[in-house]
């Protein structure tokens, strides 16, 4: 008996222990590999491949500190969430070394201390127990790396945390900033000015020190500074010179990036008569790969609405000139798009690819099938007619990449000119690229003799789209476009994939008219023939029930 108590007791130590060592192995392995499911559509729980790929090619430490109080419940709340996303930040990447500090802990000279550093001490609203009062609280985080410190002041969600962090992290650990020009002098998009100053807080807001903004001046026959990695030409009004056009040309051929933002027509200030604007850019986009529609586009079938003056009112109606590209019109293999749900492009026009040896074209963004193309007056208001005419996909938006061929090869150098009495006069010739402005005089520049052109270019990118109003429109859906083309030509796909993380846009499915009245006559008719034959089925069982009862008790 002894001897059994023995052989039994045994196997149950043995048993326990063989458990708790497997039970230590899948715990061990588990903390280095793992497997979680997130059932969301936009993956809101699970950072992006972009993030990983930032964390894991880190090469010294970087800090993380987080500043939050642990009360009252609301602050609390956010806190937890931060720590969720920062475990998953910790749990891809052995150079991260994350911190919570409760400051409600610190004393007087290290509050001031934190207040210097830039995180700074909220009064919120804390209503609990039908008594409210205001509590004093910190919901800062701090990224450091290397000597350098950058702060995130006031974390208030986590809904934008990702890209924040990720965004911050990129700008601690690089070596330098790339530095993206805006070209000026033909009533374009400046970011200086104060018209502009939203779109301009916009871009310093989402650029976080990954690139310096800076204007872009070509009037003085001077190549576009060597620190320019991407060159934006955004809704030039007038025309640009061919000395300018030669500029843009070589930086292209030294392997800068350029946006080719081009509107096709012109609106008169205070209507919605519209005259066709010639840029002097056709002929140069034409020789890379992109022709540019002299037209304007609809879609009969997606269009967003516009805002419009109604009386006092104003009311928002659909409009067919604000095309919009939903998210099977997209390329779902270029890094600018494929996660893109939805854009709205005012006054677009098409641009066409044309083919080049050597040269890859992508289109990035296509209306639907129901396109249509319109020249000549532009009348836009939204109740004037459109006559019918061949309906087909457009494209509105074109990614180029390869080794260009310069534009100017084997031709010379053209001059620098300045404005003659016609142009000051505001007149313009209807094409710059066809000739050289009416009366134009040559200015020399410095090392003008010393100047050669390049024929052959190196790898680089172009992106031209149909239309620049988006950017005036500042619509969430065309900013978040414009960043993934600055972000992919300047400095890759690092953080694309973060910023189209969240689900934005979810329009319904457009249906026939067919299916709409099959709709229609099945909730007003259907549904009630349904009730009226269940109660009739109902009434007749019962009825047989009742005759089957009464015939079994009569025997």
């Amino acid at each position: 008996m002894l001897n059994k108590r023995i052989k039994y007791g045994s196997n149950t130590v043995a048993f326990g222990a063989i458990i708790f060592g497997i039970l230590a192995l899948i715990n061990f392995f588990s903390t280095r590999n793992f497997i979680r499911s997130d059932l969301t559509e936009d993956k809101r729980y699970t950072i992006s491949n972009a993030t990983k790929n930032v964390i894991k090619t880190l090469d010294d430490i970087v800090t993380i500190t987080a500043y939050f109080s642990t009360a009252p419940a609301q602050v609390a709340q956010i806190r937890s969430d931060v720590r969720d996303v920062l475990d998953e930040y910790n749990a891809f990447s052995k150079k991260l070394q994350i911190d919570f500090v409760n400051p409600a802990d610190f004393d007087d000279g290290q509050k001031q201390e934190l207040r210097f550093k830039g995180i700074p001490e909220l009064q919120i609203n804390v209503v609990e127990e039908d008594k409210a009062e205001i509590a004093n609280v910190y919901m800062g985080i701090s990224i450091g790396y290397s000597g350098k410190e950058e702060i995130l002041p006031v974390v208030r969600s986590t809904a934008n945390l990702e890209y924040e962090l990720t965004s911050t992290i990129l700008k601690v650990t690089a070596k330098e900033s790339k530095t993206v020009g805006f070209l000026t002098g033909h009533d374009e998009f400046d970011i200086n000015a104060q018209s502009y100053q939203q779109f301009r807080e916009l871009l310093d807001k989402n650029a976080k020190g990954q690139y310096n903004l800076t204007s872009v001046s070509l009037q003085d026959g001077k190549a576009v500074d060597p620190t320019v990695a991407t060159l934006v030409i955004a809704g030039a009004k007038q025309p640009i010179t061919e000395r300018e056009k030669y500029e843009i040309d070589q930086f292209i051929m030294r392997g800068g990036r350029v946006i080719f933002l081009v509107d096709a027509i012109l609106l008169q200030p205070g209507t919605l008569q519209g005259t066709p604007l010639s840029t002097g850019l056709n002929d140069l986009l034409q020789h890379y790969g992109a022709k540019l529609g002299n037209n304007l586009l609809i879609d009969r079938r997606f269009h967003d609405n516009a805002q419009f003056r109604q009386g006092f009112m104003t009311v928002f109606r659909p409009y067919r000139y604000f095309v919009k590209i939903i998210k099977p019109n997209f390329s779902k293999e270029h890094t600018v798009t494929n996660q893109l749900e939805a854009l709205t492009l005012p006054w677009t026009s098409s641009v066409e690819s044309v083919a080049k040896e050597g040269i890859t074209a992508t289109p990035l963004a296509k209306t639907s099938e129901f396109g249509q193309s319109i020249q000549g007056y532009y009348n836009l208001t939204p109740d004037s007619p459109i006559p019918d005419a061949e309906l087909q996909a457009y494209t509105v938006a074109l990614a180029l990449e390869g080794k260009f061929k310069s534009f100017y090869a084997d031709k010379e150098i053209p001059p620098v000119a300045t404005a003659s009495a016609e142009t000051e006069s505001g007149i313009y010739p209807r094409e710059a690229g066809e000739s050289t402005l009416s009366g134009e005089i040559p200015v020399p520049t410095p090392n003008e003799e010393a100047r050669t052109t390049k024929n052959e270019g190196e790898q680089t990118q172009i992106v031209v789209v149909g239309t620049a109003q988006f950017l005036a429109q500042l619509r969430p859906d065309g900013i978040n476009f414009f960043l993934n083309t600055v972000d992919w030509l300047t400095l890759g796909d690092a953080l694309i994939g973060i910023r189209s993380h969240v689900i934005t846009d979810r329009p319904l499915r457009e249906v026939s008219d067919i299916e709409k009245n099959l709709i229609k006559y099945m909730c007003t008719i259907g549904i009630p023939l349904l009730v009226v034959m269940f109660g009739l089925i109902r009434y007749f069982l019962k009825r047989r029930a009742k005759r089957l009862v009464e015939a079994f008790s009569t025997r």
